[in-house]
């Protein structure tokens, strides 16, 4: 390019500096006009370099940098901005007043954004995300702090929840027995007080014997009287009669109750009786004969069960042998009680 053109273009970039200098650009303007010394600048950012460089070589460092350089060389290589900060900062004073009246600057032409294209403009003096999120997180280093939770006050309530239950199971547990004593306690105090001297006492009053001299049934009636001052009640019987060798021990006393008898309650003063060896064969001659000389022996054994107006039982046991000498019955040293 001839010297005389690149010097032309020189001219009229200048000419444009100083007319966006002196008129700054509205940054709300809608268009946004550029100065036609520009156009040739943008095409080729070789040229811009190849007229800066070709300044008189009579020029020193410092008046080469303090040579004005025109926006299109600035914007066509941004390392021009950094050799006119010294230049710059003799037009602040001036620039400073006309840019507040003029608002905020208009993004430079030919700024690429990267990222994302749907980026939607955001507004003067709202803060960033990036800067929301980086303020939430806590600087390395430091300390989290952890949040107070509701759990320990739920423990302590379930606790107590707990506690208030199983001192209530307890004292209602402690309720019942004491009601179920209680209970017991009236239970006996409404039922009748029986003294010894009251109660029913059931025992064996007379005996009376067939005679078998010669042989025969020795049938024999035992007479029970009631000599209490209470009735006696579910009366019960169970006898035996054995015919037996002197030598050999006597009958035991059942160890069962008998059925009911015919009178299930006897009264007081008021009597029954038992009949032995009635459904037994007869005796012999010879056998009655050793019961006379005492070779054998008949004997009488029994219970009587039966209870008083309270309900507790009582039991009569007896035991009976045969006297020749009297011809009577009469009781065995052992097994004759009453209670």
């Amino acid at each position: 390019m001839p010297k005389e053109e690149r010097r032309r273009q020189r001219r009229l970039a200048r000419q444009g500096t100083e007319a966006v200098s002196e008129n700054p650009v509205d940054a709300t303007a809608t268009d946004v006009e550029v100065a036609p010394a520009t156009a040739p600048a943008l095409d080729s950012a070789d040229s811009a370099a190849e007229d800066h460089s070709s300044a008189p070589e009579s020029m020193s460092d410092s008046e080469r940098e303090r040579r004005p350089i025109a926006l299109a060389q600035i914007l066509a290589n941004p390392s021009y901005a950094e050799r006119s900060r010294p230049n710059a900062g003799m037009s602040s004073s001036i620039a400073e007043p006309a840019a507040e009246r003029a608002g905020p600057a208009p993004e430079p032409i030919g700024t690429e954004v990267s990222g994302d294209e749907n980026i939607v403009p955001q507004e003067p003096g709202a803060p960033n995300e990036r800067d929301v999120q980086s303020a939430a997180l806590p600087p390395q280093g430091a300390r989290v702090r952890a949040q107070p939770t509701r759990e320990p006050l739920i423990v302590a309530l379930l606790l107590v929840a707990l506690i208030v239950l199983a001192i209530d199971t307890y004292f209602t547990l402690r309720l019942n027995g004491l009601s179920d004593r209680l209970s017991a306690l009236a239970a006996k105090s409404a039922a009748p007080v029986v003294t010894a001297a009251d109660r029913p006492w059931v025992g064996v009053d007379t005996i009376e014997t067939a005679q078998f001299a010669n042989g025969g049934q020795p049938i024999t009636t035992v007479h029970i009287v009631n000599s209490g001052h209470q009735p006696a009640y579910d009366l019960r019987s169970n006898t035996v009669g054995s015919l037996r060798a002197v030598a050999t021990a006597p009958p035991q006393v059942p160890a069962q109750k008998g059925p009911l008898a015919t009178t299930g309650m006897l009264m007081p003063n008021t009597g029954g009786k038992l009949t032995f060896f009635g459904n037994t064969r007869a005796l012999t001659a010879d056998e009655a004969a050793n019961v006379k000389n005492g070779k054998y022996v008949l004997w009488l054994a029994g219970r009587l069960d039966y209870k008083d107006a309270a309900g507790h039982a009582h039991l009569t046991t007896f035991r009976y042998r045969y006297d020749p000498a009297l011809n009577s019955f009469i009781a065995a040293p052992q097994g004759n009680s009453a209670s």
